[in-house]
């Protein structure tokens, strides 16, 4: 895998479009930025809304919504989306959007230090996990003594977090409070499986990224390119041999690797090919990109960057 690889654009299914849209334009902030028809078979008109910063000089797309009123709701022990996570530049945004959702009455599931980051979870109204971090620099990541990246899921200091935005140099309390104010990207996708060393094997594998973190004994792992400490996170924790990930459900619809390197893509293209077994099944939509879907039917569009 490219070192300059992104992950980038999660798409999400969703059943009742009006509360979802409040959720993300009203709770979280962001804007709908292009709305139009799905392509497709479907019965019924099926909108897409993609979802970005609320800013007059952004078009940049975070996520997509995929309105299917019809759509049946997957298990909660089938394979798809654990959280998609929204990166933020530095601690300072961190502190300045944890407050501005606060204050719009959004309910945090947790807060975590990882050591390599700091983050806040919450969920948006159909159960869809939202991580929002920001990244310590990587001088700063803990490292074993083979020079390994450790990740720990600790308390977050919230009081230092708010300390960041709290008072200006004068010792004046700062009300500018807004979400996402330095801007905003997808840093990572973790991902609900439902058997941890095949899926580790699948993207380590055949996607060629490195494996981070191994927490092979609490169900979860961590993989990424180019030193990351991760842009695929993958857990057993609800969904150990738990049903496939069933394309037209609620929840995740698809994600998207990016990479900046066309022989990149033909390399992946030729792997994905030879692959024999079922489950790894590739097409190839264009000509500068793949559509690849994991051991689980959690399908992905690896596609050039330019």
């Amino acid at each position: 895998m490219h070192s300059g690889m992104t992950i980038a654009d999660p798409v999400l299914r969703i059943r009742d479009i009006e509360k979802v849209l409040t959720f993300y334009e009203k709770s979280i902030e962001l804007q709908v930025i292009k709305k139009y028809e799905a392509h497709g078979d479907y019965n019924g008109n099926h909108l897409i809304y993609e979802i970005g910063l609320k800013s007059a000089n952004s078009n940049q797309r975070l996520l997509t919504l995929h309105h299917d009123p019809n759509a049946k709701v997957a298990s909660q022990h089938s394979a798809g989306l654990f959280h998609f996570a929204i990166l933020v530049p530095d601690r300072k945004s961190l502190a300045s959007t944890y407050l501005a959702l606060a204050n719009k009455g959004v309910h945090y599931d947790g807060f975590a230090d990882h050591l390599v980051s700091e983050s806040l979870y919450l969920r948006d109204p159909e159960n869809n996990g939202i991580e929002i971090y920001r990244d310590r620099t990587s001088r700063e990541w803990p490292r074993d003594g083979e020079g390994h990246i450790m990740m720990d899921t600790l308390p977050l200091d919230l009081d230092s977090l708010i300390d960041e935005i709290n008072t200006n140099q004068e010792g004046e309390t700062n009300n500018n409070i807004e979400a996402f104010p330095t801007g905003a990207r997808i840093g990572h996708i973790h991902l609900k499986v439902t058997n941890l060393e095949r899926s580790m094997k699948f993207y380590h594998e055949k996607l060629g990224l490195d494996i981070t973190s191994d927490w092979g004994s609490m169900g979860a792992a961590f993989l990424s390119a180019g030193g990351y400490h991760h842009h695929i996170g993958m857990n057993t924790w609800n969904s150990l041999n738990g049903e496939s990930h069933i394309h037209g459900k609620v929840g995740l619809e698809s994600f998207t690797i990016t990479i900046p390197d066309e022989s990149t893509l033909n390399i992946l293209g030729s792997i994905m090919q030879d692959s024999s077994k079922p489950e790894k099944q590739q097409q190839k939509t264009e000509r500068d990109q793949l559509l690849i879907s994991d051991p689980d039917g959690i399908q992905f569009l690896i596609k050039l960057n330019n």
